[in-house]
């Protein structure tokens, strides 16, 4: 086989019911001739799946390993691809038909651009139910880019990334100390390496399951811790590469930039124990200082008033009515009525 134009890297860790659906949907992809290989990384299962990927043969390169995270899995598939072009997997997702035809046509016809992210279809397995997935980054472009577009840029799943080769190797490895949020880690520094495309097209189902990490209750204290520890690496690792690059502390756009992910630890830690008034309001303080920026002045007036009901109910009540709002309906159609964000942010829920 010559040089593959892409390589699809699939990490997995007992995904035994979803692999083959997943392998099944690289396969099946038409490249008009361009190379595609398929590499399968195993983190250790404990289940069927290396039996269920072994059924393939020669058309999937199949690696097994010792448990030791999804960062480690890249690691490992990055190390072994020979594509210009690496697109990610979750072994628990697939790809929608024509993906990688469409992202070889955007790759071509941006050849300065290292990252392209796109939009998801989400399937809920606990209620057989899909919907498209609005939280989709918005800023398309390379760095530096103001503060405004910066704060508008922002991350999604795994299986809706692909990289190039070359651009991505300055990240590579990722950092040992890291098991989860390898795309996370990735997608939020290779725009300071290269210009990254935004496709408003779903290209991927990305599946929500009861062993899904980013699926659970406040109550699941093993999987929220886990997602914790997991945050605080993925933090303090992105800082570190920011810091020795020289982008942190002199520029302050990228210093709130950093504390966007700050944010999202606090919200996780909030989840493992709860909050207090004053944590919660402080929290949404700089939650507001943070994405003032992209924000209508009515939006920031309404996030305002957020502050002090949060002082007033405490954080179980207010997290109660903050996810009844965020399911739609009525009240947030009224809200988004009378304080509409900035158009290039995504509307918090």
């Amino acid at each position: 086989m010559g040089q593959p134009l892409i390589s699809a890297l699939v990490n997995t860790y007992n995904h035994g019911p979803f692999i083959e659906e997943a392998i099944e949907s690289v396969l099946s992809q038409q490249l008009d001739g361009s190379g595609l290989e398929v590499i399968v990384v195993d983190d250790g299962s404990t289940d069927d799946t290396g039996a269920r990927v072994q059924r393939f043969g020669d058309r999937v390169r199949y690696f097994s390993k010792a448990n030791c995270g999804q960062c480690s899995a890249v690691n490992l598939g990055f190390e072994h691809a020979r594509g210009d072009i690496i697109a990610l997997l979750d072994g628990d997702d697939a790809w929608l038909p024509g993906k990688l035809s469409r992202i070889v046509e955007l790759f071509e016809r941006n050849p300065d651009a290292g990252l392209l992210l796109h939009k998801r279809l989400v399937y809920d397995a606990r209620n057989h139910t899909t919907e498209e997935d609005p939280d989709l980054p918005v800023l398309s472009g390379a760095f530096p880019v103001t503060g405004v577009d910066l704060l508008a840029y922002g991350t999604t799943s795994t299986s809706a990334m692909a990289f190039r080769r070359r651009v991505a190797a300055a990240l590579f490895p990722i950092p040992g100390t890291m098991t989860l949020h390898a795309d996370s880690y990735l997608q939020a520094l290779l725009i300071f390496l290269a210009p990254v495309i935004i496709l408003n097209e779903s290209l991927t189902k990305y599946r929500l399951h009861e062993n899904n990490f980013f699926c659970f209750a406040s109550g699941d204290d093993l999987r929220v811790q886990y997602r914790l520890t997991a945050n605080r690496e993925f933090v303090k690792e992105t800082g570190r590469w920011l810091e020795n690059q020289g982008f942190i502390p002199r520029m302050p756009c990228v210093v709130s930039y950093l504390k966007r992910f700050e944010l999202i630890e606090q919200e996780t830690r909030f989840l493992a124990r709860g909050a207090t008034r004053l944590e919660l309001y402080r929290h949404l303080k700089l939650h507001r200082e943070v994405y003032g920026p992209v924000w209508s002045v009515r939006f920031r007036m309404y996030r305002w008033l957020m502050n002090y009901a949060a002082l007033f109910l405490g954080y179980r009540k207010f997290e109660m009515l903050r996810r009844r709002h965020g399911r739609g309906g009525g009240s947030l159609h009224l809200r988004r009525w009378l304080f509409p964000t900035h158009p290039a942010e995504p509307i918090p829920s």
